[in-house]
């Protein structure tokens, strides 16, 4: 019986593959600020250090998708080693694939945010 629903697919359909959950997703910031920022994956109250972007210059990092789950409460984190306060970025929503660029304006609350 299962062969003969198989048979009855139509051509090119395609079939529900689950997405590998160590799939990088990677984040690129560009940092406008004039200070160096270290950055973080937030996911909740937890946040996870992906690494520091020197001031006026540009950084990738990476973590795995997996990492996101299902809550729909992950956000990046950027906090400035000196001066100002730290600036959290608007919530992320992602699909398998897709990556992130954050710029980091001189003044954080200006900052943006693009997934792709």
């Amino acid at each position: 019986m299962a062969a003969a629903l198989g048979a009855c697919r139509p051509k090119g359909a395609a079939t529900s593959v689950e997405p590998d959950p160590d799939r990088p997703v990677v984040v690129e910031v560009e940092n406008h600020f004039h200070g160096d920022v270290i950055i973080y994956f937030m996911r909740g109250t937890q946040r996870q250090r992906l690494g520091m972007v020197t001031a006026l210059s540009t950084s990738a990092f990476t973590f795995p998708w997996r990492r996101l789950g299902a809550g729909g409460n992950n956000r990046l984190l950027a906090y400035p080693l000196a001066g100002a306060r730290a600036y959290a970025s608007d919530p992320l929503n992602l699909q398998p694939g897709q990556s992130i660029k954050w710029t980091l304006e001189a003044d954080l609350d200006r900052s943006s945010l693009v997934v792709w």
